[in-house]
Order: C-alpha cells, then sequence, then structure tokens
C-alpha cells in the first residue's frame, strides 16, 4: 500500500477557483516518507474570493513571480506519479481530501485518465475519521474538526517554520493527524 498525501491553497471554495499551491508527499505502508513534490501554480486569470486569501496570505502578484504554467504542474506531476509507481494506485489521504482532488481535476492538473492510472477511489479522510471519532465521544461533540483546530484540540504540533494554511505545513500536519486518529481507534 502506497499513500499519496496533498493539499492544495485555492483562490476559493468555489468549483472554478484556481489552485495555487499543491503540495504531494508518497507514503509507504509504515507512513514513511519515499518522495514529495511543491508546485506553485500560475493562472491566465484568477477568481478569487477575499477571504481564502486572507486565510492562506498567498500575495498573488509575488505567488505569479516565482510559480509554473498549468501544463507545467500537470506535467510535473504526473511525472511525479509515475516515477514512484507500484503495482498499486496510490491510496488519497487528506484532510476534506475530496476537495482537493475536486480541485485538482477541475485545474486540469489531474486529467480522468491520470487518475484511473494513479488514483485509487479508495481514499482516507482524516476529517471523515475524525467524524467517526467524534460519533464514538472521543471528541466532544461541539470541538471544530477543522484541521488547525482539531490538531491543537489533540496536542498536535510540528516543529516546522512552515505557517498553517500552507499547503506542506497542513498535509504534514494531516498525516500527524492520521496517525494520532488511528492510534485512537486502535485503543
Amino acid at each position: 500500500m502506497v499513500f499519496l498525501c496533498f493539499d492544495t491553497e485555492t483562490t476559493g471554495l468555489l468549483d472554478d477557483c484556481n489552485v495555487l499551491t499543491a503540495y504531494f508527499i508518497i507514503l509507504d505502508n509504515d507512513l514513511n516518507e519515499i518522495a514529495s513534490l511543491d508546485l506553485k501554480i500560475k493562472h491566465n486569470c484568477y477568481k478569487v474570493q477575499i477571504k481564502a486569501l486572507e486565510i492562506n496570505k498567498i500575495d498573488l502578484i509575488e505567488h505569479d513571480k516565482i510559480s509554473i504554467t498549468k501544463k507545467e504542474a500537470k506535467d510535473q506531476l504526473e511525472q511525479f506519479l509515475s516515477k514512484y509507481k507500484n503495482n498499486d494506485k496510490y491510496i488519497p489521504l487528506g484532510h476534506n481530501i475530496a476537495f482537493d482532488l475536486k480541485m485538482l481535476k477541475n485545474n486540469q492538473l489531474l486529467s480522468d485518465s491520470a487518475i484511473e492510472c494513479y488514483i485509487s477511489p479508495n481514499s482516507i479522510d482524516t476529517l471523515t475519521i475524525a467524524k467517526f471519532v467524534k460519533s464514538c465521544n472521543k471528541i466532544p461533540i461541539k470541538q471544530s474538526l477543522s484541521l488547525v483546530n482539531l490538531c491543537k484540540f489533540l496536542n498536535i504540533e510540528l516543529n516546522s517554520e512552515l505557517d498553517a494554511h500552507n499547503a506542506e505545513y497542513d498535509i504534514r500536519l494531516t498525516i500527524e493527524l492520521f496517525k494520532v486518529l488511528q492510534n485512537m481507534i486502535e485503543k
């Protein structure tokens, strides 16, 4: 089993908003990191919800200077997925993973054929797992299940210089959350 952990930062939550950054980590069955890929994507036109940029703090002018085209990002992602693929498809792992997968697809960074070739339909969503753990009364009913609030509640921290709401930070935090939730369920 090989996991493909990923997170995106976008210009909003609408289907036609842009993926600005995407960070991917491939993990082996024991959750050891095999490889990672950091993409910063530029677009010809940005559809922006101001609240999204307030949260992720991405400056579009600076972002545009250091980012690559969607085609370059798509090519890099497909090369990355191809290079580390074994006989099995990657199992997607993330917090609200369906949103990130949808945004990658909507922004044409992952084609239907790439999804068919590389991505298992059996994803692992730490948000769904947290909802289950909450239903078992292991997390208080009023506890927010947002990634940051849930990790604060569970005392999960990263020794990192990365900022919260950065795609790399968020996916690394999600991996740690997955380990804690897995442990809670095993107990």
